[in-house]
């Protein structure tokens, strides 16, 4: 069994299993088949012209001749061309409305087109709901604020009956102490002073009685007139006092009591009043706040959907090249591309249009590169649509982290490399291209190499093919270094000058070792 051909120098960094990788081994490999041709035609041009010569001479068209020579490291990754610069047209709809009328990809559009229409027809029905919704909220504010209007006036009144209430009773409390009092404590000393003045003038009439009764001037009923008089004098004095003392001790009181508590009352009412309105009137007033935040919730929802149909017809912002958002990057391999009748989430991308003035190429680099590839190198961006170009570019831009190689690749962690393209290439690259990227990411200078078709692996050594004489060949063991995807760094086991076969033995061409 011929041992397997080396594709991987391991001193620079091994190809991962992905698009940019494999495409790199299949290069090699198909390098492997075609041999000298590629060789003469790309390899050999120039300074290697000698060992083609030579070749030729000895009509050995297999064979390299080892010398010192340069070459730069490169990666090689594979990507999409996009624009620099770019406005993404994303579905600004809830929910999940169907693509109605979409614009061809490809296309040139102008500011103003319609891009994209959705159906509305689910927006339309919500709309009309919400309408009807908005004008009862509407009625019911009207009907709250009217309320609140109809609480403060009612409030009003019943505060300022209050208030009335209230000053009557001080009023009729002040008319009591300052009126009513003193006219009556004056009505009673007057009496009483009546009743003394009068019991010292029946008893004096008495004593006269008695002393002309004794002359026999009157008569004994008029004595006895004089003696009954003096007696309802002393009575009437008696009253008097009487009446003076039940006044001062429970008739003033009694009033007192009154008038104050009819003051107090009022007093009470007034702040039950005031409490009260103040309850309803921010009962009110809840309400209408309650009233006015559904009504204002209401109108939102409304303008909402009304955006939201606005949103379902999409305008061109500027004029443009379309790319569908399906198209470009890790959405290209999903199974339902942009088309009409494809439903659409909520701020999903629909499409790009692409400023394709400057174009840039967007790598992605394997995780294992991540150390070597830097801001500010050169890359020679071949595209798939235009074979036979080359287009140097810089790379100005790497993500800052890795993300999943995707459901082709889920174990391989990859970062973005953006590669700035020179400018006014719109007539040749358009955004979604595929295209492949070589970074230089190193130079090796005059070091022994040959090309990596003549190195082969068998476990941990690295061997080629040399000469055995009487055309044969034999193995010799190798020591490699620094490696770029053609040409291997050979550190031991050849010199200047060696010649190393380019591809596996024929049968019975090998020198078997003892």
């Amino acid at each position: 069994m011929n041992p397997r051909p080396h594709h991987s120098p391991p001193s620079f960094a091994a190809p991962t299993w992905r698009w940019g990788a494999a495409r790199v081994g299949w290069l090699i490999g198909l390098a492997a088949l075609v041999g000298i041709v590629v060789l003469t035609s790309v390899w050999f041009a120039g300074s290697d012209a000698d060992n083609a010569v030579a070749a030729g001479r000895e009509g050995e068209i297999d064979w390299y001749h080892v010398k010192p020579r340069s070459f730069e490291l490169t990666v090689t990754e594979s990507g999409d061309l996009d624009a620099a610069e770019r406005i993404e047209i994303k579905s600004k709809v809830e929910g999940r409305p169907q693509i109605i009328t979409l614009v061809e990809e490809g296309s040139e559009v102008k500011e103003g087109d319609v891009l994209v229409t959705l159906d509305s027809d689910e927006l339309r029905t919500k709309i009309e709901e919400a309408a009807l919704a908005v004008e009862k909220a509407r009625t019911d504010e009207i009907f709250a604020r009217r309320g609140l209007e109809i609480e403060r006036n009612e409030a009003r009144s019943r505060q300022s009956a209050a208030d009335v209430e209230l000053a009557l009773a001080k009023l009729e409390l002040a008319r009591w102490q300052k009126g009513d009092v003193p006219q009556k404590r004056r009505e009673l000393d007057l009496e009483l002073q009546k009743a003394q003045r009068q019991v010292e003038r029946t008893k004096r009439d008495h004593e006269i009685s008695k002393a002309l009764f004794a002359q026999k001037f009157i008569s004994q009923n008029d004595l006895e007139d004089s003696e009954i008089a003096e007696l309802e004098a002393a009575d009437a004095l008696l009253t008097a006092e009487l009446n003076l003392s039940v006044y001062d001790q429970y008739t003033f009181q009694t009033e007192q009591q009154q008038k104050l508590s009819d003051v107090e009352q009022a007093e009470s009412n007034l702040e039950r009043e005031i409490a009260k309105n103040e309850s309803e009137i921010a009962r009110q007033e809840a309400d209408l706040s309650s009233k006015t935040q559904t009504l204002m919730i209401r109108q939102e929802k409304l303008d909402k959907l009304k955006d939201q149909l606005s949103a379902s017809t999409i305008i061109s912002p500027q004029d443009g090249l379309v790319v569908y958002g399906t198209s470009v990057g890790r959405a290209r391999y999903r199974s339902d591309p942009m088309a009409e009748g494809r439903e659409v989430r909520f701020n999903e991308t629909i499409l790009f249009l692409p400023d394709i003035r400057q174009m840039v190429a967007n790598l992605a680099i394997a995780e294992a590169y991540e150390p070597l590839v830097k801001v500010g190198q050169t890359v020679r961006v071949t595209v798939d649509a235009r074979p036979g170009e080359v287009y140097e570019g810089v790379i100005d831009r790497t993500t800052p982290l890795t993300e999943s190689g995707g459901w082709l690749n889920p174990g391989q962690r990859e970062f973005t490399a953006r590669v700035m393209l020179p400018a006014d290439l719109e007539a040749e690259l358009k955004p979604a291209m595929r295209c492949t990227g070589e970074i230089k990411v190193g130079q090796v200078d005059n070091a022994l190499s040959i090309p990596v078709q003549a190195v082969f692996t068998e476990g941990d050594e690295h061997f080629c093919y040399v000469p055995a004489g009487s055309g044969r060949v034999k193995k010799q063991i190798i020591d490699i270094g620094r490696a770029s995807e053609t040409l291997v760094e050979v550190t031991t086991g050849l010199v200047s000058g060696d010649r190393v076969l380019l591809r596996n033995p024929l049968p019975g061409e090998l020198l078997e070792s003892d």
